[in-house]
């Protein structure tokens, strides 16, 4: 009798268990264990390191992501220290020594270029005749040519000079007659076209210029045109 009771004693105890156990997974349900899982990691224990001491001429490395410190070389600062003043020698001009038996380079000599007007000349103009103060030691008439017309414009310190003549020669043999006084006078000479194709001549320095056509007229001879503009220069 006495065993009976036990027994049922125990069976009420496990019965109790159970469903203890079953309360307490209802409540918290446990999570499923992914595949390959194999626990936490381990925390990284906490380490403590004191700065390094930079040696006597070294710079210390900047922390990464930082702004490197004022005076580091980074290429853009000076190598010197401004406050002790600039290098010796940096306020020297660099002389750069010529090569034995060398002279050093001057520019070529020139000489001194003729005028074209010493003086105003007076206004006017004339047909078949070389008005007088026509400056023809700029403007030269060409030899067995025909002076159709010339003149003479002062403008203040400014002249205007115009020469139309006719000739037999050929148009690029004229060109080279006032060539030949544009390079006695130092002044450069250039050959272009003129608009409507005709051989044309101009040359000049500084404000004086002459500009020469010689175009070929219907007639077979030469037309020829001068036009130039000179400063006078009294010297």
């Amino acid at each position: 009798m006495s065993v009976r009771r036990w027994a049922t004693a125990a069976a009420a105890v496990v019965v109790l268990a159970l469903i203890a156990v079953l309360a307490v997974h209802l409540t918290h349900p446990s999570r499923p264990v992914a595949d390959g899982y194999k626990g936490h990691p381990a925390s990284p224990t906490p380490t403590t390191s004191s700065p390094a001491t930079p040696t006597p001429g070294s710079v210390a490395a900047a922390p990464s992501g930082s702004v490197a410190p004022t005076g580091v070389d980074d290429g853009s600062h000076p190598t010197w220290d401004p406050a002790a003043g600039e290098p010796a020698g940096a306020g020297q001009e660099p002389k750069v020594p010529n090569g034995e038996g060398t002279e050093p380079y001057r520019l070529p000599s020139t000489s001194p270029r003729e005028p074209a007007l010493t003086e105003v000349p007076a206004a006017a103009v004339g047909d078949h005749e070389l008005v007088a103060g026509f400056p023809d030691h700029v403007v030269p008439v060409p030899d067995g040519s025909e002076v159709q017309s010339s003149s003479v414009s002062p403008q203040g310190q400014r002249v205007v000079v115009g020469l139309h003549v006719l000739s037999d020669d050929d148009p690029q043999e004229l060109l080279d007659f006032y060539a030949r006084r544009c390079e006695d006078l130092g002044w450069p000479v250039t050959r272009t076209p003129a608009p409507d194709g005709a051989p044309r001549m101009q040359c000049g320095f500084g404000p004086d210029s002459l500009t020469v056509t010689a175009p070929t007229l219907p007639t077979g001879r030469v037309g020829l045109s001068a036009s130039g503009a000179f400063v006078v220069d009294a010297g």
